[in-house]
This record gives structure tokens, sequence and C-alpha cells, in this order.
């Protein structure tokens, strides 16, 4: 994290800030982002730095909205919401839920609604019919770390031997295409994820096939449902 400590509007950690502190860092950051979109804005100050002396820098932050409160608010928009994945995460699946759950169907065990997983609750839901895993992030392009969490979940949910159903919700649909086509090896997509490996290596042997292998042979009983499918459509709006 970045050091901030010298930012009066930054407030003390795990410090809630006051509600009308936020509202005004909210509308200052609004403001900016209605000038123009948030990459075409750092472009263009980056094309006006090139080149720039120190006076000329001033100049290049002036016009480009780039001033003292515009920084300390987005700070204390990150101090405060910087949770913000959780929140996503715990609405999207509440949201869903009733959706998904069949008749008579509950939930078995405390869900994991934060984004991430705790090691004592390996799945994002757990019910006495099914593991359930939710990816509720847009993937945009450069999305190596979201295709190697999302085969993460695949290689869990495959995994399981509780004979319950298994469950991958997504958004969109480029992590069920990558999942069924990338010719990436899994000892790859699990490289940064040692537990995950392990429980690959153990219940599917080498961890050489590629990944549409995979998903074609030992995973090929988990369901992979698009949460735009599912999800009221105000939110799909925002997702598609």
């Amino acid at each position: 994290m970045d050091n901030t400590d010298d930012t009066e509007t930054q407030s003390a950690p795990g410090t809630p800030l006051a509600s009308e502190g936020l509202g005004q860092a909210v509308d200052t950051l609004a403001r900016f982002i209605r000038r123009a979109p948030l990459t075409e804005a750092i472009a263009a100050l980056e094309h006006g730095l090139d080149g720039a002396d120190a006076a000329h820098a001033v100049q290049v932050a002036e016009a480009g909205g780039m001033d003292v409160a515009l920084l300390a608010s987005a700070l204390t928009v990150r101090e405060s919401l910087g949770r913000i994945n959780d929140l996503i995460h715990a609405s999207g699946i509440l949201l869903a839920l009733p959706h998904v759950l069949e008749e008579g169907e509950r939930v078995s065990r405390r869900p994991s609604l934060g984004a991430g997983n705790d090691p004592g609750r390996p799945y994002d839901l757990e019910t006495d019919r099914r593991v359930a895993e939710f990816k509720l992030a847009r993937w945009r392009g450069a999305d190596a770390m979201r295709k190697r969490q999302v085969f993460k979940d695949l290689t869990m949910l495959a995994a399981d031997r509780s004979g319950r159903a298994a469950d991958l919700f997504i958004i969109g649909p480029e992590p069920a295409r990558f999942l069924r086509s990338s010719t990436s090896t899994s000892a790859w997509a699990l490289d940064r994820s040692p537990g995950a490996l392990r429980t690959f290596e153990s219940a599917f042997g080498s961890p050489n096939m590629s990944i549409r292998d995979f998903t074609a042979t030992h995973a090929a009983h988990v369901r992979i449902t698009d949460l735009c499918d599912v999800l009221p459509e105000a939110v799909t709006r925002l997702l598609r």
C-alpha cells in the first residue's frame, strides 16, 4: 500500500470516515471522471508530460484536473471502499441464490461471501445438493490472473468427492471459452496456487494436460453458468 500518512484526509487504519467526507470525496471523483473516461484522461496526461520540465508539469496537472483535492478524495474513497470487491461478491451471490437454489434445497454450511475463500470453507456456497464457486469479475483482455483463478476454482469443484452437483458461476462468455479452448497446461494455471496444484495431482495425476482437455474430461460434470443469465436485468446491463 502507498504511504499516505501525510495526507490530511487519510483516516487511521480501521477508522470509518465520516459519511460527509466520503460523500464529498465521491463527488470530487465523479466530477473528474465526467470530464473524460479515466483511461483517456491518464493517456492525455502521459502525452502532456512527454518532455515536460517542472513548470510544464504543473501546467499539465492543472489542465488535466489533477490537484491535491483529487488525490485526497481518491485516498478517502479507497480507505472507505477498499473492499468493494467483497461487496460485489457478496451481493452477487445473494441476488443469485433465489434463482439458483432448487425447491427444497438448503444452504448446509456458512457460505464464503467475501472475495477469496476462507481455508475452512473451501467453496463460496455449499448446500445439501451442490458446491459452487462464483466469479464476478468482467474479463477485459489482460486476464492472466483471472484465468488462473477460474481454473483453480474449476479444479477444486471437480475434485469434490461428496457426490453433490458442482457449479461454477462466471460473468460473460470469456471464462467458459477459455476453459473449453485453452491449450495452456493445467500446471501453468496452478503455478501460483500450490494447494490447488497438490489437489490436482492427488485427484487427477499429472498437471501437464491442457486446460481444455481437463475441462472436457475430469471437470465435464461441473456446470458452468453465466450469471448474466441469472441475475436481475438491472445488474446484467452493467455486466455485459
